[in-house]
């Protein structure tokens, strides 16, 4: 930690942040692009590495590249924030379970790898200011064949996901 910061508001950053990170892939997994646009300042940027560029055209690249599979879905841990007044340097992993069609069924991908974030607070919110995005490895398996048929409480990609309803789900959510 590169400054003194009061106990309580360096909780409070770390959450705030937490929860852009989070927010981040859900909107990739649903791929919502209204929401991938709020974890980014306007003037943002990101490096993919097979993307380099503004947020805005990351965010437009990443909804037709990703948007194109069949699934995807992504977990984050080891959140480390280094809090420096209203700037944050930030180290999150991430695990990304892709699912892609090919020629004979779909392959099955597993990448691993880190977030490497400069979160910028204005006017009291934070969001990221620049992502490097840092893969670490990938193993991917060959299925032929379909994946299994979707039912009523499957995933879905888009707003038709049961998340979007999450404040109206009751016993038997999702039927029909």
């Amino acid at each position: 930690m590169s400054a003194e910061v009061d106990p309580i508001e360096r909780l409070l950053a770390i959450a705030a942040i937490t929860d852009r990170i989070h927010q981040y892939s859900r909107a990739v997994d649903r791929l919502d692009t209204d929401m991938l646009l709020d974890v980014y300042w306007g003037d943002g940027t990101d490096d993919h590495g097979v993307f380099c560029g503004s947020a805005t055209d990351y965010v437009d690249w990443v909804m037709q590249y990703v948007g194109a599979w069949i699934s995807t879905h992504h977990d984050n841990g080891n959140i480390m924030v280094d809090l420096d007044g209203d700037t944050a340097w930030v180290e999150s992993h991430w695990t990304g379970y892709y699912r892609l069609p090919n020629e004979s069924g779909y392959t099955d991908l597993v990448s691993c790898g880190r977030y490497l974030d400069r979160f910028e607070r204005r006017a009291g919110v934070w969001r990221i200011a620049h992502r490097t995005c840092v893969s670490d490895w990938s193993t991917s398996t060959n299925v032929v064949g379909a994946p299994r048929p979707p039912h009523r409480l499957s995933g879905r990609r888009g707003r038709t996901d049961l998340v979007y309803s999450l404040r109206e789900i009751r016993n038997g959510a999702g039927e029909g």
